[in-house]
């Protein structure tokens, strides 16, 4: 089981092999920074970093960018790891990181569109979310799973290979509406639902428009469960 660090929200792109930051890794910087930087106000975090508030502006708006040890600064005083503030990328290391919550990836794969199949619920990879980052969401003390996206139903919200940040839950109440995981018979799939109290069930729609959507009544009690709802989008799949 491979084991990943996630100490906040990354697009997760690759270098190219020269070694090369390419420019959609480098675009999105101001909106890593801006992650990282959470509800810490920008003149407190410019002082903690013993920069100016117009630099670390410029560096939010995408005007100027930081130097590499600006940027090591910036990582430390933000509890955010460097490489992912310096690229979006996860790293791979073989230590466990300080306050962090291990979250698993399940070898099962939510369709988002027709074909795909539950094959297991094993564990299948390991990332580490940071506890500040967890309570800055708001998912401090929640059940969470990591859940790959199969198919293009949830285009443009959702696309193919995206991972998704998924709250576990035990009650049908706790979700009655959003971007839920749901499981009907053996097939498990993301769809946006909405629960209709006079019908007694779920509307069940696609973010595509190309896909029908469809309702889950009462007759569907024991086929029909919800997984959990989808916090975030963690990880992009690669273009």
């Amino acid at each position: 089981m491979k084991s990943v660090t996630y100490d906040n929200n990354p697009t997760n792109t690759n270098n190219n092999e020269k070694g090369i930051i390419l420019a959609n890794q480098i675009i999105p910087f101001k909106d890593r920074l801006k992650e990282a930087i959470g509800d810490t106000s920008l003149r407190s975090f410019a002082k903690d970093c013993d920069l100016s508030p117009s630099t670390v502006s410029n560096y939010l708006s995408g005007t100027t960018y930081p130097t590499l040890d600006r940027l090591a600064i910036m990582a430390e005083v933000s509890n955010a790891s460097y490489s992912w503030l310096a690229t979006g990328e996860l790293v791979n290391p073989s230590y466990k990181m300080k306050n962090s919550i291990e979250v698993y990836q399940y070898d099962f794969s939510a369709s988002a569109g027709p074909g795909c199949l539950v094959v297991s619920e094993d564990p299948v990879a390991k990332f580490e979310l940071s506890k500040e980052w967890l309570i800055r969401q708001g998912l401090s003390g929640k059940k969470l799973a990591v859940v790959p996206v199969c198919g293009d139903s949830m285009e443009p919200t959702l696309i193919d290979e995206d991972l998704m940040l998924v709250v576990l839950i035990d009650d049908h109440k706790e979700a009655r509406d959003g971007v839920c995981v749901i499981r009907i018979d053996d097939e498990v799939m993301v769809k946006r639902i909405q629960y209709d109290f006079m019908e007694r069930g779920y509307h069940v729609k696609s973010d595509n428009d190309s896909y029908q959507s469809f309702f889950v009544g009462p007759e569907y009690q024991d086929r029909f469960s919800i997984i959990g709802r989808m916090a975030r989008v963690l990880q992009r799949a690669k273009r």
